[in-house]
């Protein structure tokens, strides 16, 4: 299920996280498998909170009747009723000291204090100030305030242990945020300025005492993607949260970035290796460049391909990076920047899969609707029409074949001469009985590997008759098989599948199925793997993660 909130408790042990079916995990920070607490709080959550002693948790949402559940961090019993909204909750805090204090907001327009433990409501406080959603509520580090903020664009500050006193406003039509909404908040640690970020893709930090913006920092200056949705303020910098995923930590003299550190945000799809560096494709229509040493991230700018998935990425022979996506069109772009390439080469329908040769600036692309388009320095010269969907292919060791496999567990052999196709003489007697999901050429051009979704690898000798050379195919995943790729020194052969697993096959020469098998490797499955030398295996998957393995 999607998480929604996850918090790390004030004593640095525990985090509590909470998803869409409204179930709330408090986890060791350090031993993320060991489960310390499972409470059902509402129907969904949407924000959690501690309370400054680390014992207790609220996590808050939608539900009927439940909308909301305070609970000691350890315990599913209740730490009283949470129930001052008709709307779902969107953001609720603790204070920071005793007498305990707790504020909620929703989408009913209010705002809603509870005092002491058990809970209870305190009915002199109506919160009834925001004319749009509030959108964030905290209390001041000291409790001496609480701050409320709202997507009208104003933040209205309360006494902390009397809250119908209203003490201050900021913000307005001409002031601050000018009434974008806000959608995050937090104090500074001694409780003398507010950092709010909002829709208008700048964070602002005013001063509590005179109720001015003293510094402005500006995310972006086009596109809902640089929204400000998250803050934290550290010892020497704030650190914000876009819309797109990314984390940006500011620098409170220049007010300017000092560090965007960049990821994927939902599916990755690919990756692959150019000079070494690794870049990973995904379907936020994103293409990122990972410093290896550092683990940091580097997006390319760009429309690339017009905010829809890329399906499959892959390196030429110059290094150039050739990605492909659901606009149905190739883009050849240099690694050397950050931008994406503007000059788009159509692929002929919906991209399944890539292939990049080994000699030449040569891609195959491999068309959903019957075809397979060849693409030789940027230029489209060939486009075969097959009788079958194309999945995947993979050039040989010198780009003078190449092998397509098909949703009808076959492999297709072509020979490649001057950017055409035509029939091999080469004939895959493998059988898969099922779509052929990867293929691969070791780089010394002697074998050629098939793998399909019905878990079974087959490898060929490329000077012989086609016959699989590991007898009848070697099946060890428990599920369908969604990459391959022979190591540099063509020693091995790693493959990674659905059972969120990879292989590593360490005989090829007797072909007695010796391997090794790492698991798990990633959440729901892996999805592409590439060498980055003979003893390092770089994996994606479906978790939206990508490791780096050590054999």
């Amino acid at each position: 299920n999607r998480v929604n909130a996850a918090t790390i408790s004030p004593n640095g042990q525990w985090v509590a996280s909470g998803d869409d079916m409204g179930q709330v995990y408090v986890w060791g920070i350090d031993r993320p498998d060991l489960t310390k607490n499972e409470v059902k709080a509402c129907r969904k959550v949407n924000c959690i909170s501690w309370s400054f002693d680390s014992k207790r948790v609220v996590a808050a949402g939608d539900g009927n009747p439940n909308r909301a559940k305070a609970f000691p961090y350890d315990s599913s019993n209740s730490c009283g009723k949470v129930d001052g909204h008709t709307a779902q909750i969107i953001s609720c805090d603790w204070n920071g000291k005793r007498p305990f204090r707790l504020a909620t907001s929703g989408e009913d327009l209010c705002v809603a204090v509870y005092e002491n433990v058990p809970v209870k409501y305190n009915k002199d406080f109506e919160g009834e100030d925001h004319t749009k959603y509030c959108n964030s509520v905290k209390y001041s580090p000291d409790s001496a305030f609480l701050a409320t903020a709202g997507a009208d664009g104003r933040i209205f500050l309360y006494d902390g242990k009397k809250p119908a006193d209203k003490i201050k406003k900021l913000g307005g039509p001409k002031i601050g945020h000018k009434n974008s909404a806000i959608y995050t908040m937090v104090w500074s640690p001694d409780s003398k300025m507010i950092a709010t970020g909002s829709s208008d893709r700048t964070v602002k930090v005013w001063d509590v005492g005179t109720k001015k913006v003293v510094k402005s920092f500006v995310a972006g200056t086009k596109g809902h993607e640089f929204f400000q949705v998250g803050l934290i303020w550290l010892e020497k910098y704030l650190m914000s949260v876009s819309l797109n995923g990314s984390l940006t930590f500011w620098d409170f003299e220049s007010e300017k970035a000092t560090k965007r550190l960049c990821g994927h945000s939902a599916r990755i799809t690919d990756i692959t290796l150019s000079d070494g560096v690794l870049y990973s494709v995904g379907a936020a229509s994103r293409m990122t460049k990972w410093d290896m040493k550092t683990g940091e991230g580097t997006w390319f700018e760009g429309t690339g391909h017009k905010e829809k998935c890329i399906t499959a990425a892959g390196t030429l022979k110059s290094g150039k990076l050739a990605t492909v996506g659901l606009d149905d069109m190739l883009r050849i772009t240099d690694p050397k920047g950050t931008d994406f390439s503007t000059e788009e080469i159509p692929a002929g329908g919906y991209p399944e899969g890539l292939a990049t040769g080994n000699t030449a600036d040569i891609c195959a692309i491999f068309v959903a609707q019957g075809k397979v388009t060849v693409v030789v320095d940027g230029k489209v010269t060939a486009t075969l029409a097959v009788d079958y969907k194309p999945c995947c292919g993979a050039f040989s060791a010198d780009d003078k074949t190449l092998v397509v496999g098909d949703e009808k567990a076959q492999a297709h052999f072509y020979a490649v001469e001057d950017g055409k196709l035509k029939d091999a003489s080469f004939k895959s007697a493998g059988v898969h009985g099922g779509e052929i999901a990867a293929a691969a050429y070791s780089p010394d051009g002697k074998f050629v590997a098939t793998a399909g979704k019905k878990k079974k690898i087959h490898i060929m000798a490329t000077d012989g008759s086609g016959s699989p050379l590991n007898s009848f195919g070697w099946e060890y995943h428990q599920a369908a098989i969604t990459c391959m790729a022979f190591s540099p020194d063509s020693k091995m052969l790693a493959t990674g599948s659905m059972d969120e697993s990879i292989i590593v096959w360490k005989d090829l020469s007797e072909f007695n199925a010796k391997h090794r098998e790492i698991i798990p490797c990633h959440v729901g499955g892996v999805v592409q793997l590439v060498w980055l030398d003979s003893s390092t295996i770089i994996t994606a998957g479906k978790d939206n993660c990508i490791k780096v393995w050590k054999l």
